[in-house]
């Protein structure tokens, strides 16, 4: 099976699972390779949650699991980092500090809420939403780019309170092109993120229609990520994205 490159493990806030299931189960398909891509997002805005890796703990002990699996697969150390437009500096000095293997870039937190949260959506339109989030992941972008993919580009139709019912590509297209030629310009992948499926949509993060627009403008080089945080779910989908990828003549990234 093709590699996950977008697993969470106890070092995420989101997370509990161990790291040697999520190796076991990796190996029980087949994979060749597992990246570990822990959350780390700046000023996290819940009072009493926090999504900062402990991150001497994080590569002490998957060192210790590269070496004890090197025989069975090849274990990689990355990170997702949260992008906003305030913390550039500070995910730029953590790069800097630590030797990750690869970095996803992710928008989590829209007008200080991630809208996973029931209370970003009081009072709020779908559209008005997803177009908040959209001009809130390119200004991000836009002052941080040391990513090697771009993370679930529409996170944010995943927790409406109306799923996707309301939710069309087209409606955003400047916005959403814009983002897109900004990553082919700097050489950053688009990650197909599975993880939608496993949730009952019927399309990835993102959108078909937001991978083929990728490849119109340009694109080649696609990620493949479960976003798992459960080991259950490694790989999840992953037939799928294949076929979708491979449609669109775009290269998967192992």
């Amino acid at each position: 099976m093709l590699s996950d490159f977008h697993v969470h493990s106890k070092f995420s806030a989101d997370s509990d699972e161990n790291l040697e299931n999520i190796i076991n189960k990796a190996i029980s398909l087949n994979m060749k390779d597992i990246c570990i891509t822990d959350h780390q997002d700046w000023y996290w805005p819940v009072p009493g949650e926090s999504f900062d890796i402990d991150t001497d703990s994080y590569f002490n002990e998957l060192n210790i699991l590269k070496d004890k699996y090197s025989s069975k697969i090849n274990l990689h150390i990355g990170v997702e980092l949260g992008i906003t437009c305030d913390n550039y500096k500070k995910n730029a000095d953590f790069l800097q500090s630590y030797p990750f293997e690869y970095v996803i870039g992710s928008c989590h937190i829209v007008d200080n809420m991630d809208p996973y949260y029931t209370d970003f959506w009081k009072n709020r339109q779908d559209r008005d939403a997803f177009e908040l989030y959209f001009k809130t992941l390119l200004e991000g972008l836009l002052e941080f780019s040391q990513i090697d993919t771009l993370g679930h580009l529409d996170y944010v139709v995943r927790y409406s309170p109306n799923k996707d019912s309301n939710y069309s590509p087209r409606d955003y297209q400047d916005v959403i092109d814009e983002i897109l030629k900004f990553i082919i310009e700097k050489d950053i992948k688009l990650e197909i993120n599975t993880s939608n499926l496993s949730k009952g949509f019927d399309f990835f993060n993102p959108h078909t229609d937001i991978i083929k627009r990728y490849k119109e403008l340009g694109g080649k080089y696609v990620t493949l990520g479960s976003d798992a945080h459960k080991a259950k779910y490694i790989g999840y989908g992953f037939d799928k994205a294949y076929e979708i990828a491979n449609s669109f003549d775009l290269k998967i990234f192992t």
